[in-house]
């Protein structure tokens, strides 16, 4: 019973990850520099790399169980817990040439690609199944079966220490921050998430001596310097940072500023500048045009 659930697992999750790659050529839009993909692709390439070292290794010492857990393990708290869950927003709306999108399927790709690879001796059907559905690319092995095992460095070809470190401290956040949603849900102070503005209240000065790369890099730094992603990673409308006196990060849920876009459902103060697009954020605006979506008038017309 349990192998069967964790392979209607792997199964499903082979199938979100390609059918997000259907417009995706890996010939052409392709991310190649790591240092350009967004902050959370970075950080699940370097996760999918340790994982590519733990099966290997396991495989190498015939300890098959280990592979199955890491696995398991892997789809259920990196993929679906977490990064698939969160990029949803970034997938279905943001223009489908726009860079945040391409750097998620690009990285969306070489996880996909990877545990084709790693599954294989396990799930052979299903592991070259998932290879021929992968995008067409020039030079590709006709099945998996006649490839080895992915490389660490083929994933990430950096150091990754320091950003590893980096999202154990971000992810301790988001927790205390899904659970100050959830007491604001069971409050009726917010419905969804995305009607939610976080307010984080950090010690400007209370340095994390924690870690042993960061000793000089404050809570407060940490999380200015990651800002541009949190909003996405705590999947609100808004994330506002303050300094505090108190040492642990205080986190407030209030109602988003602005107005709910139609498209993408985010709460922002820009919604309706675009004449053509007069119930949408510019954000989706901007992604309206890219597809040559008609104006609304023209539509009703």
């Amino acid at each position: 019973r349990l192998a069967e659930e964790i392979y209607r697992k792997l199964r499903n999750t082979f199938r979100f990850l390609l059918g997000n790659l259907h417009d995706f050529d890996p010939a052409t839009n392709m991310v190649e520099d790591f240092s350009k993909l967004e902050p959370l692709d970075q950080y699940m390439l370097a996760r999918t790399a340790e994982l590519t070292k733990k099966i290997t290794t396991a495989y190498e010492e015939y300890e098959f169980h280990r592979v199955y857990h890491a696995l398991n393990e892997f789809c259920n708290s990196e993929l679906s817990a977490l990064y698939l869950d969160v990029l949803k927003d970034r997938l279905y709306t943001f223009a489908p040439n726009h860079p945040a999108r391409r750097s998620a399927q690009t990285v969306i790709y070489k996880i996909t690609e990877a545990l084709a690879r790693l599954t294989a001796p396990i799930l052979s059907f299903t592991a070259d199944e998932v290879w021929q559905s992968l995008p067409p690319l020039a030079g590709r092995l006709t099945s998996v079966h006649l490839a080895l095992f992915p490389k660490e460095s083929e994933l990430v070809a950096t150091d990754t220490k320091d950003l590893v470190i980096d999202w154990a401290q971000l992810l301790t956040v988001r927790e205390k921050v899904l659970l100050e949603l959830e007491k604001a849900r069971q409050a009726k102070s917010i419905g969804k998430g995305l009607e939610a503005k976080v307010q984080l209240a950090v010690n400007s000065n209370d340095f994390n001596m924690a870690s042993p790369y960061h000793a000089n890099k404050s809570t407060f730094n940490l999380l200015t310097y990651y800002k541009p992603a949190l909003k996405e990673l705590f999947n609100v409308s808004q994330v506002e940072l303050v300094s505090a006196e108190d040492h642990e990060v205080q986190v407030k849920v209030v109602a988003a500023d602005g107005t709910k876009c139609e498209r993408c459902w985010n709460f922002t103060t820009d919604v309706g500048q675009q004449q053509n697009y007069p119930t949408v954020c510019h954000r989706c605006a901007e992604a309206l045009d890219a597809i040559d979506f008609p104006p609304y008038a023209a539509t009703n017309n």
